[in-house]
């Protein structure tokens, strides 16, 4: 075997194999280049030192059996032997040998000696190994084997190649196929890969293949590449080609490819390519880019355009993106702009930000901003954020508790005893101290279950407390219900320990239903029974419809029943409305009766409006109740 073979069995098998995985990231192209670089180097580096290894003495062979044995073996053995027993084949071999490596177990020397073979094949005789590839049952490993073939095949005969990608006779797979052939000759001569590309049919010319090519003919020739795609017919395929282009261009020299993009006839066309160029350009310097910006017309892009202007100039200069942004922008565009660079001035110079909030005239778009600057500001500088957020007019409600919580939040994290000491002794009579006690519970509780319960029952008597304790044990139930259920039931009487044995209950229903059935007893009658009795049979009736109906049926007539019963409706409405019409009639609140019976009959009606009408005549409802109904199902049929 010559030593051109040998280097384009190791491309095969390594290097390429590899860049195709690479190539499935389209926006990482230049960066590739660098790495393309360095791989081809260290690939220079292995074919040497495995093209010495395969010198054998006279005599000297590698049989099937002995490759197939990997004890003791490394991978650069492995190559080295697989390589060299390809090495050694004759003209013809290669599908005898392919057909002893299908029957031996699957490991890396049989995945790479298929993978050697198929290269060896593909240049003495490419159609034959595509009929032997297309005949085996290779279902999981054709895509991978077709890809081998073909690179081989291209590195010969890029032209053939592409004509003999007909022989595989799936659509899809030939597609991908061709898409590598040409992704990765362009990587070397990307006019050449277009030129063979224009030679396929139309429907055969995918995009894909497009932006592969442009991308990096664009950092090889972009003049070049320019002339090239501005000849193509107006398309979409032109379109995606100078999307390519520009941009990529752009990361090269963005002034350049602006000048481009602005000379492009008025359009989607000059739009796409003018928005791409002036992207990169605004990560380099903003004050051209916005220059630029007068170029997109009004729309999407440009709306797009300000935002990531906004926040690229707000790394350097925040005032002066601000100001930008008032003069360019307005509505949503401004507000998310605005939070943009608020958000990046946050981190250098909260202070500033919090001065440019005060002035804001819309509440909506200082509202965001005024949560925003809390979360990053509390990264950096607790202290100066919690002083802030304390420092908002108590008369913003929401606003205020919105940037406690988020300044908290950052506290509860890092140092939950500390901030539950502030908020203790700080925020006693805060409007947002149930909320802000949730949230710092919910993250201490995972870290000191008995600290954050000890913390949470001390709270004054009230919602905050309830719920506290209620998110603690929420926590504590979902890995060890009964622990939790035990330590609720220490608690002393009150909301707070209801809360607490409800939320128990409604969380154990999660994993077993029955269970946490047997302790709907010890509740309250109220809405702590009411909702932990709705979470039984919500869980029970998806894991075990007819036990839930069982259970649900021994209930006492009640709002704790009419609320399981809702849960069973919900189940059963749409498969079984029959049965859920049933249900409906039996719950005991008038209200929520004729609630449920008027959504389950109009959508019955939809499906059998003569079942629906049946059932409707033939319960036991008021004549009012009775009237209602017909009347929703005839509206429903009427939709029809």
């Amino acid at each position: 075997m010559t030593g051109r073979i040998k280097i384009n069995l190791i491309c095969i098998a390594f290097f390429l194999a590899g860049m195709l995985v690479m190539l499935s990231r389209q926006r990482e192209i230049l960066r590739w280049r660098g790495e393309l670089t360095a791989q081809q180097q260290a690939q220079a580096v292995l074919v040497a030192r495995i093209t010495v290894a395969t010198a054998l003495p006279p005599g000297a062979a590698t049989t099937l059996p002995e490759l197939f044995q990997g004890a003791g073996r490394n991978q650069m053995d492995i190559m080295r032997d697989d390589l060299r027993f390809v090495d050694g084949q004759k003209r013809g071999e290669a599908k005898s040998a392919l057909d002893a490596v299908l029957k031996a177990p699957p490991t890396y020397a049989t995945y790479l000696l298929r993978s050697l073979l198929l290269t060896r094949w593909a240049g003495e005789d490419p159609a034959g190994a595509v009929a032997w590839v297309k005949s085996k049952d290779l279902t999981d490993n054709r895509p991978g084997d077709y890809r081998t073939l073909y690179w081989a095949w291209a590195a010969n005969d890029p032209a053939g190649a592409i004509a003999g990608l007909k022989l595989i006779g799936d659509a899809n797979t030939q597609a991908n196929v061709e898409n590598n052939i040409l992704g990765v000759m362009s990587l070397s001569n990307p006019k050449g890969a277009m030129e063979l590309l224009q030679q396929l049919p139309t429907g055969q010319q995918s995009n894909m293949a497009l932006s592969f090519i442009y991308a990096y003919w664009a950092g090889v020739d972009p003049a070049a590449a320019s002339t090239s795609a501005l000849q193509m017919p107006v398309s979409a395929s032109r379109l995606w080609a100078l999307d390519n282009l520009t941009y990529y261009w752009a990361m090269q020299d963005p002034q350049a490819a602006l000048t481009f993009a602005s000379g492009l006839p008025s359009g989607t066309t000059r739009t796409y390519s003018t928005a791409n160029a002036l992207y990169v350009l605004s990560q380099q310097d903003p004050n051209a880019a916005a220059a630029g910006f007068a170029m997109l017309p009004k729309g999407d892009d440009r709306n797009w355009m300000i935002n990531n202007l906004a926040s690229n100039w707000a790394q350097l200069d925040p005032a002066a993106a601000l100001a930008w942004v008032g003069n360019v922008a307005a509505g949503r565009t401004y507000d998310q702009a605005v939070q943009n660079v608020l958000g990046e001035m946050a981190k250098t110079n909260p202070a500033d930000a919090a001065s440019f909030i005060a002035q804001m005239p819309d509440a909506t778009t200082r509202d965001g901003a005024i949560t925003q600057l809390a979360a990053t500001w509390a990264q950096s500088d607790f202290s100066g954020a919690l002083a802030w957020a304390q420092s908002l007019p108590s008369t913003d409600g929401q606003t205020r508790g919105n940037a406690l919580k988020s300044v908290l939040q950052a506290w509860d994290t890092n140092d939950p005893v500390a901030a539950s000491a502030y908020v203790a002794q700080n925020l006693s009579n805060d409007p947002n101290l149930d909320q802000i006690a949730q949230d710092l519970v919910k993250h201490w509780v995972g870290a000191d279950p008995p600290a954050a319960l000890s913390w949470a029952a001390a709270l004054p008597p009230g919602l905050a407390q309830n719920d506290s304790l209620g998110a603690a044990f929420a926590n504590i139930a979902t890995t060890d219900p009964q622990s939790a259920w035990n330590q609720a039931q220490q608690l002393t009487d009150g909301p707070g320990r209801d809360k607490a044995m409800g939320t128990v209950v409604s969380t154990w229903a999660v994993q077993n239903p029955a269970q946490a059935a047997a302790l709907l007893g010890n509740l309250p009658s109220g809405i702590v029974l009411e909702d932990a009795t709705s979470a039984v049979a919500a869980n029970w009736v998806q894991q075990n419809p007819a036990a839930a109906a069982d259970w649900v049926n021994t209930l006492p007539a009640g709002s704790a029943r009419d609320g399981a019963v809702v849960q069973i409706i919900s189940a059963q409405g749409k498969n079984d409305p029959a049965s859920a019409f049933s249900w409906a009639a039996s719950i005991d609140n008038v209200t929520t009766q004729q609630n449920q019976l008027n959504n389950l009959v109009q959508q019955w009606a939809k499906k059998d409006a003569a079942a629906a009408t049946s059932a409707v005549d033939t319960a036991t409802l008021t004549d009012q109740q009775r009237a209602d109904l017909l009347k929703a199902i005839l509206k429903a049929q009427s939709a029809n």
